[in-house]
């Protein structure tokens, strides 16, 4: 507790006799003691100034949690949306070939539309020849 700790700093720590090397002198098993004090005065002023640096992280490591979930959901919306363009990026490119495919299908029909109107017209004299030789047999 502070009120301990607080007494051990004022009544002990600062003590010139309360030093292992003085104390030795007197007792082994109180050296030990003393290191053994000493040890937690310097942990508890250690943990009063790591106590809120843990909490600090403990919250860090919360809003960390927080952001990555929210970064896992943005990436399954990012992924969702990537295959929804690809899907149309292939259907664009199906579109694309069937166009092209009734492009040429056009370009054809065009050619045979315009030979079929040369041989028509190529063959509107023949008509009358074949007419004038029907009569003349």
């Amino acid at each position: 507790p502070a009120v301990v700790m607080k007494r051990i700093r004022e009544r002990f720590i600062n003590h010139p006799d309360f030093q292992p090397a003085v104390i030795k002198n007197v007792s082994s098993a109180c050296e030990g003691l003393c290191k053994w004090v000493r040890a937690m005065e310097v942990y508890d002023r250690v943990a009063k100034v790591v106590a809120p640096k843990r909490e600090r992280l403990r919250e860090a490591e919360g809003l960390l949690d927080i952001q990555l979930q929210k970064l896992n959901t943005k990436r399954a919306e990012l992924k969702t949306l990537m295959d929804r363009l690809q899907a149309l990026k292939d259907e664009f490119e199906e579109m694309n070939n069937r166009k092209k495919e009734l492009e040429d299908n056009i370009e054809i029909c065009s050619q045979k539309l315009i030979r079929a109107e040369k041989l028509i017209s190529g063959l509107g004299g023949e008509k009358e020849r074949w007419t004038e030789a029907a009569r003349l047999l």
